[in-house]
């Protein structure tokens, strides 16, 4: 097992577009562990001092591309399609600034995108002592932060737009995937591709305005492992306590079949289940949360606890 240590640059970072077609900024081996940092936004041209007309320039000089900033991508010797990646998120350490941009009336995809007045940038300064920080005067947010984006290359060549999820993985914005969890990738391309970004300090399920507190990560460790017995048809999360299954799609409805479906799968094919008693023990057992909804591809998960399948909890060491 080697450690690899990888810092952000120009030539390390993708902004707002996934392609297969982009070569790889490093080669690693199935087991090995990468050592690496994030940017915030646009390219890290979010500062504590930038407005909100800064943020309508930044938007504007996009256009056409997502605004994430993306680590990678990473080459895992061996991957090929009809494989897995299990990625075990082991540590994560945020910078002290955040932010969160609301946007008026009429522009974006919030829930109430056509409900709320007035644009806005709002500063956060995180403090990593307590892992909290202050909106306003009366609410304080307890920090929760995770990778918002974490995927591999898609099957389909072309240009994608970082902002839209899919089976591969993507921004997923999925709060579940902090320090301790692990998440498992199907494989769509030689190499996997995998990259990460969208540093979260903290958000809700549903990331309702568009934007969690969004910041950047000065230290990420995570250990990528093959497993080429594994088809996935989607990401897959395993935490300490939970088993989670994910859809994704258009249609908000879809997206929840498609995480029931999976779960579905996973306990007949895996636990040995009728897929009539899988079905029942969903109903009974199985919570379906709303992941996001403002990223084109709605997203929803579908989390049962181990305790049900008489398994010990799963987690990255």
């Amino acid at each position: 097992m080697t450690i690899h240590h990888l810092k952000a640059t120009d030539e390390t970072v993708r902004v707002g577009v996934i392609d297969s077609a982009f070569p790889a900024v490093l080669g690693i081996e199935s087991g090995d562990e990468i050592v690496f940092d994030t940017w915030q936004l646009w390219g890290d041209a979010v500062t504590p001092a930038s407005d909100f007309d800064h943020i309508r320039q930044l938007r504007d000089s996009y256009k056409g591309k997502g605004p994430h900033s993306m680590t990678g991508p990473f080459h895992i010797n061996g991957a090929r399609p009809g494989m897995a990646l299990r990625v075990d998120i082991l540590e994560l350490r945020l910078r002290d600034h955040g932010f969160n941009v609301l946007l008026p009336r009429g522009i974006g995809r919030g829930l109430l995108k056509d409900e709320i007045d007035g644009g806005e940038i709002r500063h956060f300064r995180l403090d990593r002592e307590t892992m909290t920080t202050q909106l306003g005067e009366k609410a304080t947010v307890h920090l929760r932060p995770f990778l918002g984006i974490m995927g591999v290359a898609p099957a389909k060549p072309g240009p994608h737009i970082s902002s839209v999820p899919g089976e591969f993985g993507g921004n997923m914005d999925c709060t579940e995937l902090v320090a301790g969890t692990s998440l498992l990738l199907p494989v769509w391309v030689d190499g996997a591709l995998f990259y990460a970004g969208d540093a979260h300090a903290a958000q809700g399920h549903g990331e309702l305005n568009q934007t969690a507190i969004e910041s950047a990560f000065e230290h990420v460790r995570l250990r990528i492992t093959l497993l080429p017995g594994i088809a996935l048809a989607r990401p897959r999360i395993l935490t300490s306590t939970h088993v989670i299954t994910m859809g994704f799609h258009e249609d908000l409805y879809e997206a929840a079949r498609q995480a029931t479906r999976d779960m579905v799968d996973l306990l007949a094919d895996e636990h040995g289940l009728t897929r009539q008693e899988a079905y029942v023990l969903c109903s009974l057992q199985a919570d379906l949360i709303i992941t996001q909804i403002v990223n084109g591809n709605n997203g929803v998960h579908a989390k049962l606890p181990w305790h049900v399948l008489d398994m010990p909890p799963r987690k990255a060491e």
